[in-house]
């Protein structure tokens, strides 16, 4: 087969990423952009190696037997809810499965330690945070997701089910304010214009929404109008700001922010605390499954009540306080500032004594600490990793194993570099004793995991 080439597939299996899994004539897996097990699709071929092929989705001869009618108009456009033609149940057997397939493909493990995956309590309405993207066009700004596989194409937000009501309301308000003022969008490729994202967060538990703009510059027509209204669709609405990005990364991190209406920051509870949200923060996306991924963290660390903890990637300190007020005392690293800030301000706002923040780069922090170049070492008895999707490098593998704590919990959000990391573990000693699958995100092929690791038994 070669490129560009249009042929037909029986689809049988999603990959970890979500594609659809096939074979040529020849036996070659293909791996497709859209399609569910048992479709048999057209596709035409982008990429043909020797051992592999990559191919875009064009069409759907024939359904397969657990394929359902999608509930979003935008099936077609989004890459965001890949499986929301696959039944809920149906969704989380393959994340159960795909985890155990990646520990055994991927770790090299023969009968991994896989325990019943944790659905999600609901599964649509669940976001806490949605971005929208700004694109020119010759009839006005365009406002809301990225087309399926593009970086540059924006669709027009019309509906999406797995964000609350309210982000929508003030997606569909700011849609029609952009168009009647005439915002300027910004474009990624010419790196022109003014208009970047719009962020919008809608805390499940407090019911509290921030609305963030970020534009690279203030010049936007009738912004003190557009907060006002914003301001005025909810008592809910509790802060809207104007954040600054000028960087040509196509990213919605604010370099600045001004607060145009209510407060600096809204609060979310979670198991039992309360944490401050500001437009740069990181919160887990599900606040309802966050509470039972956290408390799998802890009921896996099996905690008596006196241990040192260490915090890997502590962010704004979510799991750093939630250890410390379950054992003696928790240090959190982090190596973004504002983070390790928030996560000190999160820390007395919920009076709990015992902890303490770095800041700095997990690996070098951990090599200075083995130096005897940074005051404040660590003896854990605990160490807990919450790395993102890249996983963990190497040397902090190794940094992690040479401190010998009785016990690793590794919070995953990428079951790939998970099986990698514990099989660089299990060279140093560490074997995986549990993993616990959790859906944050239905109808999205991604997976959060907890697992324990501890020392191999003579």
């Amino acid at each position: 087969m070669k490129v560009r080439e249009l042929s037909t597939f029986l689809v049988q299996d999603l990959s970890l990423g979500g594609k659809a899994f096939a074979r040529d004539d020849g036996g070659r897996a293909v791996f497709i952009d859209r399609g569910l097990p048992g479709d048999t699709v057209r596709a035409r071929l982008t990429k043909s190696k020797k051992s592999f092929a990559e191919a875009r989705y064009e069409g759907l001869e024939t359904p397969g037997p657990e394929r359902i009618p999608a509930r979003c108009v935008h099936v077609d456009q989004c890459g965001g809810c890949r499986l929301q033609e696959l039944p809920y149940d149906a969704q989380v057997r393959l994340k159960e499965r795909q985890v155990g397939e990646a520990l055994r493909h991927l770790g090299g493990m023969s009968a991994p330690p896989v325990r019943a995956i944790v659905p999600a309590p609901d599964p649509w309405h669940y976001r806490n945070k949605m971005e929208f993207s700004f694109m020119p066009t010759v009839d006005g700004p365009v406002l809301g997701l990225h087309e399926r596989g593009t970086f540059d194409r924006i669709f027009a937000q019309r509906e999406c089910w797995i964000a609350s009501p309210l982000i929508m309301e003030a997606v569909k308000l700011t849609q029609r304010f952009a168009i009647a003022h005439r915002w300027e969008a910004y474009h990624p490729g010419r790196h022109d214009g003014i208009v970047r994202f719009l962020t919008v967060r809608h805390l499940q538990h407090t019911q509290q929404c921030a609305v963030h703009l970020l534009a690279a510059s203030d010049q936007v027509p009738g912004l003190s109008e557009w907060a006002l209204a914003i301001r005025a669709l909810s008592s809910q609405m509790r802060s809207v700001t104007l954040g600054i990005n000028t960087s040509r990364a196509n990213v919605a991190f604010a370099e600045s922010e001004t607060v145009l209406a209510g407060d600096d920051h809204i609060v979310e509870k979670l198991c039992g605390l309360e944490f401050e949200v500001v437009g740069n923060a990181f919160l887990q996306t599900n606040s309802a499954q966050a509470e039972h991924l956290y408390e799998g963290a802890l009921a896996a660390a099996q905690l008596s009540g006196a241990e040192t903890v260490l915090d890997l990637y502590s962010g704004a300190g979510t799991l750093t306080l939630l250890f410390a007020r379950a054992a003696g005392s928790a240090v959190g690293v982090e190596s973004v500032p504002h983070a390790v800030e928030r996560a000190r301000r999160n820390a007395l706002r919920n009076g709990i004594a015992g902890t303490r923040f770095e800041c700095g780069d997990t690996r070098q922090v951990l090599r200075e600490w083995a130096r005897g170049e940074r005051e404040g070492s660590v003896k854990p008895d605990l160490v807990v990793v919450d790395p993102p999707r890249a996983g963990l490098h190497p040397r902090v593998v190794a940094r992690v194993a040479e401190l010998k704590p009785a016990r690793i919990v590794y919070v995953s959000c990428n079951p790939a570099t998970f099986a990698r990391d514990a099989k660089d573990f299990l060279g140093y000693g560490y074997q995986l004793a549990e993993v616990t699958p959790f859906d944050m995100f239905p109808h999205t092929p991604h997976i959060e995991c907890v697992a324990r690791l501890e020392p191999l038994r003579s």
